[in-house]
């Protein structure tokens, strides 16, 4: 630690001897021992907090580390995307849904028109075959004009018929 050979430790023995001298030598070794040791406990004590509060950083770090996987999460990401998709297929389906409804008013105020249209047209048949029975009363006249004709004939052939028997 301070790079200090074994005769660099006897020099400083020998002058700590020579200054203090041999009788308050052994007080001054351990007031020396007490200071180092009571140096060493302040020493761990630092490191102690030192590593404390390092483990806490790295703790808050590797928190900070699993909560950013939790959000870097990819079945989170897929969750969300699948969640979104399911919102816009929803939002489709109400536009269907909307779209399928006019579509059906409308289909029905078609059918309802053309309901209104078929009856009307069978009134009008109606009508007309009511006209039609009232022609045909009328009408015959003519068609019994021919028949008249060739009773006319039948009639005269007869009579010819008759002339000669006579």
């Amino acid at each position: 630690m301070f790079d200090i050979g074994w005769t660099e430790i006897l020099v400083i023995v020998i002058v700590t001897i020579l200054v203090v001298g041999p009788k308050e030598l052994p007080g001054l070794l351990r007031t020396i021992g007490k200071t180092v040791g009571s140096m060493r406990k302040m020493a761990g004590d630092f490191q102690g907090q030192f590593n404390e509060a390092l483990r806490e950083a790295e703790l808050e770090d590797v928190k900070n580390t699993i909560s950013d996987a939790r959000k870097l999460n990819p079945t989170n990401a897929i969750k969300d995307a699948v969640t979104k998709e399911i919102g816009s297929l929803d939002d489709v389906t109400d536009e269907l849904k909307k779209d399928l409804n006019e579509a059906s008013w409308d289909f029905d105020e078609a059918m309802a028109d053309v309901a209104a249209r078929k009856e009307a047209a069978n009134t009008a048949a109606a009508d007309l075959v009511d006209e039609g029975d009232a022609k045909p009363a009328a009408d015959p006249a003519p068609v019994a004009a021919p028949a008249e004709d060739s009773k006319d004939k039948t009639d005269a052939s007869a009579d010819k018929s008759s002339a000669k028997a006579d």
